[in-house]
């Protein structure tokens, strides 16, 4: 049958073509569930007594009855997602708390039990567990409360509370130099899936539609889609996104580790994306037609972080632009000659054959179809600068 069906291609076809079905693996119950045996110690070669499908007893109490529907997973996931259930809702709540303060009040995410660190505000803990609860479980609802609270409004810089002095014994500095009671916010920096979609916003080209098949998001050519749709491969996962601490996939990741090494910095300053990020930023028509070097310096400045530069800030950006120029004045852009303009579009990436198919399988590898971006011409002064920028930490660190 392998001569006439070729199961490989029709693989492919379903995995990257956009008409490709959806899939997704699920559980489905026997015609006839039956009741297990207790394994003693666990050895599956030592049977115990059968026990009928029911909940947790330590949670349940005494008086809990037997599941009756089919396999019992529906009855099962109705007692864990319970009012009456007091960890569920905690754990939850706990969890996108360490997702948005860096830490959770309990900081032992997956242990709740006798063993585990005490919560650092247990009130708070319990107060928004309830809340979640009577609020119909919603999620959206619990990420509003945490995100418009006064404590994650707060800044990670210590100098941002100036009533306190390094001499006097009630400076937080002093009394809780971990901010284990949040009396500033973490710096925390970014993961790998948030930075590039920074830096693919940056290029004004993200692809913003909804759904469809997944991309190589580490590997030229560039694909422009947000990172949520990057296909991961357990056996094989990229070396870029282990440079940034990318899960494992075959492992439960409770929380990311966050480590620094020099890969992280060489892929800022030698991947393709970045340079096209430089680029693009630095070709922005607020850029290029600001008035001076300073009103391009503080466009730069707004663009990449929000704010506007600090007069060293900007001294010393101009002392770079003069550095690699040898001038001081703004530098009106060239313009592009006929012959210029015939081999740009010479260079340019060729379309898409099939437009429906955007990634194809090559030696077990996904690999985005098209062309990879032209690097022949140098990059500019201003583009340097802006490349600068997303090498620094500030693009990538949250404060």
């Amino acid at each position: 049958p392998g001569k006439y069906f070729r199961f490989e291609e029709i693989n492919q076809l379903e995995l990257t073509h956009t008409g490709g079905p959806g899939k997704a693996m699920v559980v489905a119950d026997i015609t006839s569930p039956k009741n297990s045996n207790v394994y003693l110690r666990g050895d599956r070669n030592k049977r115990g007594p059968v026990v009928a499908r029911q909940f947790l007893e330590i949670l349940s109490g005494p008086s809990r009855v037997p599941f009756t529907e089919g396999s019992g997973r529906r009855e099962l996931a109705l007692a864990i997602a319970s009012r009456t259930n007091p960890l569920t809702a905690r754990v939850l709540v706990n969890r996108v708390w360490m997702h948005h303060f860096g830490a959770g009040i309990v900081s032992s995410l997956d242990d709740f039990g006798n063993m585990s660190e005490k919560p650092t505000h247990p009130e708070l803990l319990n107060w928004l567990a309830v809340q979640f609860v009577e609020t119909g479980w919603s999620i959206k609802n619990l990420h509003r409360k945490m995100l418009t609270s006064q404590a994650y409004r707060q800044s990670a810089n210590p100098a941002m509370n100036p009533q306190f002095s390094m001499r006097d014994d009630k400076n937080p500095n002093k009394v809780d130099a971990g901010n284990k009671y949040l009396w500033r916010s973490n710096l925390r920096r970014l993961d790998f899936e948030s930075i590039r979609d920074a830096l693919i916003l940056l290029t004004g080209k993200m692809d913003a539609a909804v759904g469809g098949r997944p991309v190589n998001i580490t590997d030229e050519p560039i694909s422009y889609r947000r990172s949520i749709y990057g296909y991961i491969d357990r056996e094989h996962l990229s070396d870029l996104q282990a440079q940034f601490d990318f899960s494992d996939p075959d492992m439960p990741n409770s929380r990311r580790n966050s480590t620094i090494v020099p890969q992280q910095a060489l892929f800022f300053m030698n991947n393709p994306l970045s340079v096209e990020v430089a680029r693009a930023v630095a070709a922005r028509p607020e850029v290029v037609g600001a008035i001076n070097d300073d009103a391009r310096i503080t466009t730069l400045y707004r663009i990449m972080f929000q704010r506007s530069p600090k007069p060293e800030e900007s001294r010393v950006a101009k002392e770079f632009i003069k550095k690699v120029t040898g001038l001081t004045s703004e530098i009106t852009p060239a313009q592009t000659s006929k012959a210029d303009k015939k081999k740009l579009a010479k260079d340019a990436p060729k379309p898409i054959e099939n437009p429906a198919i955007t990634t194809k399988i090559e030696g077990g590898v996904m690999k985005n179809l098209g062309e990879k971006v032209s690097r022949k011409n140098p990059i500019s002064p201003w583009e340097m600068l802006a490349q600068a920028m997303i090498c620094s930490n500030e693009f990538v660190y949250l404060d």
